[in-house]
């Protein structure tokens, strides 16, 4: 089954569901994965839930709820609805036919996989799957095997280091801000100048946040310049004008100094530092040559830059290199899509026999 037809790579995301066929240069489908779940009434024959383009179809507003919480599902039924839609109606394609690749977060527990496995074989009927950690796909979308992986999505972020495809857990490390929470910051910054945006139209602050915010490379030369310097104008949906200045630049100051969400946990400057200093002397060397930027919230313009500059400055003594791939908005579903691709990849399957037969136990011997 895994050589006859394309298998699908999913990769269900605190902010996005990216899916597509391996061997694709990048996702096909990118839809929000915020799920409609509409009050329901105890005789009425409406559906449960609605998915996607679904949402954007219903002519009454749904209450709204996300199944991934900082890059952990905590709403298995919602993730199945999800499935379900990828299949039925974004890709259009019988899941018994494919192979599927599903992307889980560092340092998920085998329950976790275990819990993918079960809907995927029980609930979907897939003849194939694998389980691969997002830090793994990151890695081998920039053609890695060793790397310090350093990620930033919509909810979470993560500095993992893999040596010769193995992931060094001890030294690994998580933590609860990313984007979402940037764009949280940024809406407090706005309304602190005047504005009024509301927790509903956090995806209008999103759209501005990608559109018009930096990372400010010299953050004292920044905040000098003359107020005309530093405003943007951004064309709200129903035509008005914003004025965004400073906050341009001061919102991305988070990924930095967590403090300003009210986050006690590092920043990921420091994380990474920490974890190349807790590595054997062997390991550490070859992460340093090899730090890897991956996720939407590293996009922002200036940010590898910024990164790399004061790894510098707090690093004099060594040698860090940063890479930035172009595509690292995507870099998990695209490592995805080159590993479940491979012919050499192709025993690393856990077909629907082998469940069968061992149970769950099988995702722990094949899968990362």
């Amino acid at each position: 089954a895994t050589k006859e037809t394309k298998a699908v790579v999913v990769d269900i995301g605190t902010g996005y569901c990216k899916c597509g066929f391996a061997g694709d240069p990048g996702p096909t489908h990118i839809f929000s994965s915020t799920i409609g779940k509409p009050v329901r009434e105890s005789w009425s024959n409406q559906r449960e839930t609605f998915v996607g383009r679904e949402l954007q179809k219903g002519s009454v507003p749904l209450p709204l709820l996300s199944p991934v919480r900082n890059g952990i599902v905590v709403d298995w039924n919602c993730v199945q609805d999800t499935l379900e839609y990828i299949f039925q109606t974004e890709m259009r394609i019988h899941p018994e036919d494919h192979a599927v690749l599903v992307s889980v977060p560092p340092l998920c527990s085998i329950t976790y996989k275990e819990r993918y496995a079960e809907m995927m074989f029980e609930g979907l009927h897939v003849p194939a799957i694998h389980i691969a950690c997002q830090s793994h796909l990151s890695m081998y979308s920039y053609g890695k095997t060793s790397a310090l992986v350093v990620g930033s999505g919509h909810g979470t972020s993560y500095v993992v280091p893999i040596y010769e495809g193995y992931v060094v857990c001890s030294t690994s490390r998580r933590v609860d801000y990313a984007g979402l929470d940037i764009t949280r910051y940024l809406t407090k910054l706005l309304n602190d100048s005047g504005n009024a945006f509301t927790e509903q139209q956090l995806h209008i602050v999103q759209d501005l946040k990608e559109k018009c915010c930096y990372t400010s490379l010299d953050l004292g030369q920044d905040l000098s310049l003359p107020v005309q310097k530093q405003q943007m104008d951004y064309e709200l949906p129903d035509g008005h004008h914003v004025t965004v200045g400073k906050e341009r630049f001061l919102c991305a100051e988070a990924l930095f100094t967590p403090a300003l969400l009210g986050s006690q946990q590092p920043g990921l400057l420091q994380l990474t530092i920490a974890c190349l200093k807790k590595c054997d002397a062997n390991i550490s060397k070859r992460m340093a040559g090899n730090i890897l930027l991956c996720g939407g919230s590293t996009m922002m313009e200036g940010f590898a830059n910024r990164f790399q500059m004061e790894l510098d400055r707090m690093c004099p003594n060594d040698t860090l290199i940063t890479a930035a791939s172009p595509q690292r908005k995507s870099s998990v579903w695209i490592g995805g899509s080159i590993l479940a691709s491979l012919h050499s990849f192709q025993e690393l399957w856990v077909n629907k026999c082998e469940y069968e037969e061992h149970g769950p136990s099988c995702i722990f011997k094949k899968c990362f």
